[in-house]
């Protein structure tokens, strides 16, 4: 039902497409950036490849591959944006910025993270044909679905019949736990969440992954605002794999809960929200308002998380170019 996948076979065309990006781009982008700082990105883009195409490729080759590809990635939107980008830029309490970058009058700090490394591990998991009916029934809710034994014939029946029951009346947070003859657990079912759908949608259950990575997610987070630039816009990008974003924007913008002082969509008999356990919960670090997660893929791109808040003009031309650069 598990399968690991070879990060290799995501990182390699990346490197690859960043480093052809660099050269194809070099002369014109060394006007905007130390030409110094490009060599060193390509360099250090042909050696990741060259280290992780090896058979035997350890997990601090592919780890440090993945460093380098969320720096470039990161840099070159920038430049492909029109950006001028300083590197390593140093703060008054003697920290650094990843990346400034400045345009028509903008200015953006940059703070570049790798997500932690076991959500770089994915693990692919199906989802029986059998358990998709679930998904018929007429709740926008997200339900995951974990199997430990496989049930046959009427106790499949049996277990399908609980199961509707409980995705038609559960609420977030809400757990099944179905049990084969000799009582050991089969199938649990738990409701994680809303659904923008107008039905349950059915996903593998990696919570106990899940559980963990959040977290980790919040003590990068929390780092990173170590290191913000003050009186300047300050952005975190966290660069991971694409099963890290949900348990990102969980240790962003905190838990999932039922809120019963607010109006339910239409359709719906209970309001959901966020809860107080996320990074941006509250009034806590109202300095930091934006962030991005990015999959180290190919084909990806970033997804921007704003937070509502108040600020200068200047700031707001910041929260600007952030999201004309990352939109």
């Amino acid at each position: 039902m598990t399968r690991r996948l070879d990060e290799r076979t995501s990182l390699r065309p990346l490197l690859a497409r960043l480093a052809g990006t660099c050269a194809s781009h070099e002369r014109e982008w060394s006007q905007r950036m130390d030409p110094k700082v490009l060599t060193h990105f390509r360099r250090d883009l042909d050696e990741a490849d060259e280290r992780i195409s090896a058979p035997g490729a350890s997990a601090l080759e592919l780890d440090r591959a993945r460093s380098i590809a969320a720096e470039v990635l990161v840099a070159t939107r920038l430049l492909e944006a029109g950006c001028e980008v300083e590197h390593e830029v140093e703060t008054p309490n003697g920290r650094h910025v990843d990346f400034r970058a400045t345009r028509a009058g903008a200015s953006l700090c940059i703070h570049v993270k790798r997500a932690p490394q076991p959500t770089l591990r994915d693990a692919q998991v199906s989802v029986p044909a059998a358990w998709r009916a679930l998904e018929s029934v007429s709740r926008g809710v997200v339900v995951a679905f974990s199997l430990a034994r496989n049930l046959r014939g009427k106790a499949l029946h049996a277990a399908l019949d609980d199961a509707f029951r409980f995705v038609e009346q559960a609420s977030v947070g809400d757990e099944l736990l179905i049990r084969d003859a000799e009582g050991r657990i089969a199938i649990r079912l738990r409701v994680i969440a809303p659904s923008t759908g107008a039905r349950a949608e059915l996903v593998a259950d990696l919570s106990s992954s899940f559980d963990d990575h959040v977290p980790r997610f919040q003590a990068t987070l929390r780092k990173a605002f170590t290191q913000f630039m003050p009186r300047a816009e300050n952005l975190i990008a966290v660069c991971g794999s694409a099963g890290g974003v949900e348990a990102f924007a969980t240790a962003l913008l905190g838990s999932h809960i039922e809120r019963w002082d607010k109006r339910p969509r239409v359709g719906e008999l209970v309001a959901y929200g966020r809860g107080g356990d996320g990074f941006w919960s509250g009034e806590m670090r109202n300095q930091s308002r934006l962030a991005i997660y990015w999959p180290l893929a190919h084909d990806s791109g970033p997804l921007l998380f704003m937070r509502e808040g108040k600020g200068s003009r200047a700031l707001s031309r910041s929260v600007e170019l952030a999201r004309t650069v990352f939109a």
